[in-house]
């Protein structure tokens, strides 16, 4: 029956007919984060106080051939140069709860807003490590951006890391949804001639050149399409010196609650050669 029909037709303008709510809420669609999995985030047991970390870079000696009589020329351990892993990324996401609102609803708001907060503040770490992609190996990527992946383009990204002697435990593929649409066109993806687990019967995202895939919606933008990457986790490091912490702060003379989460982290690429840019079809 439409709400003009009623008789008497202010009935539900009039509050005699109530709302009911539903005690389930329209949750937001969050991405995969995938930052800590694919990068080195060992250098934060280095962090104690301050607000860098300085990283020697060893030299790479070589051999030399024997001379009997004169002693061979002595080599460096260090290069003299470092890296720093500059601590300066502090985010917060506060959001607010006044005390009817959390009074009258029949969703737990505070626990949703929590994790929203949460979300919010992890999404931001990823994005950090993920805006990284475009420079590693001077900026050169495979693939043309708005085009979709071939087998030459992962091919060439898993010799140009082979070549630069980038160990092959510790890698991993990076991509966005139109990545993974193209993969499955390609039969080292799909075929278990290539790979044990095939996509098709198992479902998973599985391998592929034996490194394994992630996929997110949270890689920077290039133009058409985004920046993926092929990357060893010692490629980048991100330093996360507080945990994302969330708090309720109390505001009874505003009568509401402000759950807030917070930060403080740092990103920095380590290895240039240990990664390398994808280029994907579609943002």
């Amino acid at each position: 029956m439409a709400i003009s029909a009623r008789i008497p037709n202010l009935a539900d303008t009039a509050g005699f007919v109530p709302e009911v709510w539903s005690a389930q809420v329209i949750d937001v669609m969050q991405m995969n984060l995938i930052a800590s999995n694919v990068v080195d985030t060992s250098w934060k047991k280095d962090l104690k106080r301050g607000d860098t970390i300085n990283c020697p870079i060893l030299n790479e000696p070589s051999a030399v051939e024997v001379t009997v009589g004169t002693p061979g020329a002595v080599q460096d351990i260090m290069t003299g140069t470092k890296k720093q892993i500059l601590i300066d990324q502090w985010y917060e996401c506060p959001i607010v709860i006044d005390d009817m609102t959390d009074l009258q609803s029949q969703v737990d708001v505070m626990k949703e807003a929590s994790s929203l907060s949460a979300y919010a503040i992890n999404k931001k770490i990823d994005s950090t490590v993920c805006a990284l992609f475009s420079a590693l190996s001077g900026g050169t990527g495979y693939g043309t951006d708005g085009s979709a992946l071939t087998e030459d383009v992962l091919i060439a990204a898993k010799e140009e890391l082979d070549e630069a002697d980038v160990p092959a435990d510790g890698r991993a593929w990076v991509f966005d949804p139109s990545s993974i649409a193209d993969l499955y066109k390609i039969d080292m993806f799909v075929r278990n001639d290539y790979v044990k687990d095939g996509v098709i019967p198992s479902g998973k995202l599985g391998q592929i050149l034996g490194s394994p895939i992630f996929i997110t919606n949270n890689l920077t933008v290039n133009s058409t399409g985004n920046y993926g990457a092929y990357l060893h986790k010692k490629a980048i490091a991100l330093v996360v010196q507080a945990n994302p912490k969330g708090i309720i702060v109390p505001e009874p003379l505003k009568h509401q609650n402000t759950i807030l989460t917070h930060a403080l982290w740092g990103v920095l690429e380590m290895r240039d050669t240990f990664g390398c840019p994808i280029l994907t079809r579609k943002s």
